[in-house]
């Protein structure tokens, strides 16, 4: 019995695993629609670009003038961007007030903070334009970001587009390999999620996102793939943000660890909607990194007991986490960090469960 129970937990690890990395690697490319779309990549019929904003006082005027520069280079005419100020009381409101009377934004005070998922809704429902962009303050984006990513809406198949995010400083192993990951996803179908400091995405695929939602960049691209539309990821067009330390801190690794939780429980139905190649996917990106700890766990703790196995666990753990230490030392010491990381914050879910902004 205790034998059996050992092969399925290393199963439920070694199975989808195998499913989830075989299949980036093997799946066909997704080839281009025979249609083309010459209206959206220029946003001939306008864009509309929506800033969800809490206390940015020092930094939404220069986001405001970094979009404007943004549409020029992009050579986009028709455009508004609107700011949702969600409860700002940090002097945000002034600056904005004052963008709004010389008509360079469409300004809405939101007086009680009621989060991100809401002042997105907000934003949404002031927009005049099919083509939507989202962004948050703090981050920097790429000469042109805006254009590449607009530039992947010839393809009519292809919903939303995402941005690529880069850390500040030395190169992150552990970030690379994940943006590798997410461009093969792209190719393969869709990424799963969106960077929520900037994407663009068709208007008709927007459904209005539910108050309490944690993760709302991740319910966008569910949404997206329900609607069988593909969400790819543009990696010219990059967002710079703060350190490896910095943005995997612990309250973020609370907040995604519950918005996950959240939505297995509560949003089963639009999970199941997007096929078995993008649950596969889905899995891989978002649920693997807390699922593998947990099971080895138990199938190590199981192999104790178990004399013609337990050598063989241990041995095979170590060598192959010693040649991986070698090979690349830094990866694999931001991975245990982070899976460490993530299997705390399941023990603090209550902690996370009324966070309703990120920025």
């Amino acid at each position: 019995m205790i034998f059996i129970s050992y092969v399925i937990f290393m199963g439920l690890i070694i199975l989808p695993a195998l499913d989830y990395f075989l299949g980036l690697l093997i799946l066909p490319t997704i080839k281009s629609s025979n249609e083309i779309d010459l209206v959206a990549p220029n946003a001939l019929d306008g864009i509309s670009a929506i800033i969800a904003c809490h206390n940015e006082v020092n930094r939404i005027e220069q986001k405001v003038e970094e979009l404007k520069t943004q549409f020029a280079y992009a050579k986009v005419n028709k455009y508004e961007i609107i700011v949702i100020s969600d409860g700002s009381d940090d002097g945000s409101n002034k600056i904005l007030e004052r963008l709004s009377n010389s008509g360079t934004i469409i300004y809405h005070l939101v007086s009680e903070r009621k989060g991100k998922p809401n002042a997105i809704n907000e934003g949404v429902a002031r927009s005049s334009f099919p083509i939507l962009l989202f962004s948050d303050v703090r981050q920097t984006f790429s000469k042109g970001a805006i254009s590449y990513l607009l530039s992947n809406l010839s393809d009519p198949e292809v919903g939303a587009v995402t941005s690529q995010l880069e850390l500040e400083g030395d190169a992150s192993p552990s970030r690379k390999i994940m943006n590798s990951l997410k461009l093969r996803e792209s190719k393969k179908g869709s990424t799963t999620g969106v960077c929520g400091a900037l994407y663009v995405i068709r208007r008709e695929l927007v459904q209005p996102l539910p108050e309490n939602l944690i993760l709302d960049d991740l319910m966008v691209a569910l949404f997206v793939m329900s609607m069988k539309k593909r969400v790819v990821l543009e990696p010219r067009a990059i967002v710079h943000d703060v350190s490896w330390d910095l943005f995997y801190s612990g309250r973020r690794q609370g907040r995604i660890t519950a918005g996950i939780v959240q939505l297995l429980k509560s949003y089963r139905p639009l999970i199941f909607s997007i096929g078995l190649k993008q649950l596969i996917f889905l899995y891989g990106q978002k649920i693997m990194k807390y699922t593998v700890p947990i099971l080895f766990t138990i199938a190590s703790f199981l192999a104790i007991f178990l004399s013609g196995v337990r050598a063989y666990h241990f041995g095979i753990t170590t060598v192959i986490l010693i040649l991986l230490i070698i090979w690349r030392p830094r990866f694999i010491g931001e991975t245990i960090r982070l899976m460490l990381s993530y299997m705390a914050q399941l023990l603090k879910l209550d902690k996370y469960k009324k966070i309703k902004w990120e920025r």
